[in-house]
Order: structure tokens, then sequence, then C-alpha cells
């Protein structure tokens, strides 16, 4: 009797322990995993499953949203890809974790699913977003009512002068951080344009805080400009701040693919902010083909 108790105690400890070990799961079923894949890296890390939870919510919420043009689902395939070449990282914990935080801040900005702070800050009536940094204050507006809107930069908190910037976008707003890529103490407000009809071409409308004083503008280069990496560039991009950089994101079309379905995977660009010779500039520094 005591040999079958102990037995059986030790049964139960066993099966409470399994459920234990994987009580925090991600969005997939860790048992089913090799442990040395992508996948078992995740299952290994607490901070992995909570974030690849928190992806498999926006991006079902993203789903929900997306229009049937919409590139979502050969993104997330790209981005996938990409995850799991995190191996060739020095850091591969630090790499997932990074694209991650990346994917999700994408989808947030693109979708409008978070938080006021986080949020793209798209409604029905357009763009309306604040942001703040450093002392400085950017209200970001937009019609997007069109092909053509009115973008409205409202800054305050300049030592010098808070004049309100109006110009005409050539698409809608789709996004706007700010960020200090520059690391000088004065931030920079980064606003994501993207072209209206099936290509969504993206381009970027940007103002840096000189000195807290007066804004000026910068540009990011056209990317027909670079022969290598417009090489597959038909559209449909994605801008994000990452630490210290601007990245950008895109799907690769191979010859012969439609718009809706690119085959060569995705890439994309990351961008350090420099100073050029009349002002500052984004010059790309490092370039990934996630196949």
């Amino acid at each position: 009797m005591k040999l079958l108790t102990t037995v059986a105690t030790g049964v139960l400890l066993s099966a409470f322990v399994s459920s234990f070990a994987f009580a925090n799961q991600p969005s997939f079923d860790c048992t089913k995993v090799e442990k040395k894949s992508a996948e078992g890296k995740i299952c290994a890390s607490d901070a992995l499953m909570n974030l690849d939870k928190e992806l498999a919510s926006v991006y079902t919420q993203a789903l929900a949203k997306a229009s049937k043009e919409d590139m979502l689902k050969a993104h997330q395939r790209g981005w996938i890809k990409g995850r799991n070449d995190c191996w060739k990282a020095d850091d591969e914990k630090k790499c997932m974790v990074d694209e991650y935080k990346l994917r999700i801040k994408e989808l947030k900005e693109k979708y409008g699913l978070s938080s006021i702070q986080d949020t793209s800050g798209s409604t029905s009536k357009g763009f309306d977003k604040v942001l703040k940094l450093q002392g400085i204050t950017f209200h970001v507006q937009a019609t997007n009512e069109g092909s053509l809107n009115q973008l409205t930069i409202t800054p305050s908190g300049l030592f010098g002068t808070n004049n309100v910037i109006k110009q005409e976008i050539d698409g809608s707003v789709r996004g706007a951080e700010i960020a200090d890529l520059n690391s000088d103490g004065s931030p920079e407000i980064y606003v994501y344009v993207s072209s209206a009809g099936s290509g969504s071409y993206g381009s970027l409308v940007a103002y840096s805080a000189n000195n807290k004083k007066s804004l000026s503008g910068f540009y990011l280069a056209p990317l027909s400009d670079d022969k290598k990496n417009s090489v597959g560039y038909m559209g449909h991009d994605e801008f994000a701040v990452v630490e210290s950089s601007l990245a950008r994101r895109f799907p690769i079309y191979k010859e012969g693919d439609a718009n809706c379905c690119p085959k060569g995977g995705t890439r994309q660009l990351q961008y350090k902010l420099v100073q050029g010779e009349a002002t500052w500039q984004l010059k790309m520094y490092h370039s990934t083909d996630l196949k």
C-alpha cells in the first residue's frame, strides 16, 4: 500500500512538474518543437514566450483590420524567416527579442492597435498624434482623405521659434515617431507616409530640433538611387525606429510576381542619422535580405 502511494505520488508530481514547466506557453505547443530550433529557443525563455504571445495577439487583430490588398501575411512569413535567422547573430536571444519588439511595434503603428502613446494615431477623421521627448512636443496631424493630403506639425517647447509646419504630402500618414537617433540631446520627428494605390510606396517626412531652438528638415534618399537595394522593390514599406537607427522593411519581388504575392523574401535597411554638409542626413549602413 505504501509503495502504491509512493508511485502514485511520483506520477502526480511528475505530471505537475511537466504542467508547470509549460504553463507559460507561447503561441505554439512547446512539447512539439526541437530544443535547438528557433521555437525551442523561444520555449526556453519567459521573455521570448511572452513576446511571442503578444505578437500573436497583435497579428490576429491586424488581420481583422487588413484589407484584401494588404501584404500582411507575406510580411509575416518574411518576418518569421528573419527571426529564425537569428542563430547567425552573436547574441541569438537578443536578436530574437529585438525582432519581436520591432514587429509588434510595426503592426501596432500600421493598424492602430495600441494605447495613445504607441498608437498609429489613425482615426476616422485622419491622423492625429502627440509625441513628447526631451521637453519638446510635436503634434502631428494629417487629413488622410485622398491621394494628396495636408500634413501639419505643431511643435512646442523650442527655445527659439515654434512655427507650425504645413505641407502637402503624396499619400496618407501611417505613423509617426519621435527619437534622438544622433544622441545630441535634441529630438527628431519622423512621419511615415504611404502612397495611394496597390503599391503603397513609403516615404518619410522628418525634422530635427536644432539645439532645441528651431526645426530643419532632412530627407531619406529615394530608394531608386540605390541600384543594389532597390532590386525587387515594389513598395509596401514599413518604417520603425529601432534603438539608434531607422529601420525600413519591404517585400522583395521576383520577376513575374503578382502584387499580392512577392516570393523573394523581405529586405530590411537600417539608417543612421549623421551630419551632412548643410544638415543632418539618413545614411544607410546595413542591409539584410530575409529569405
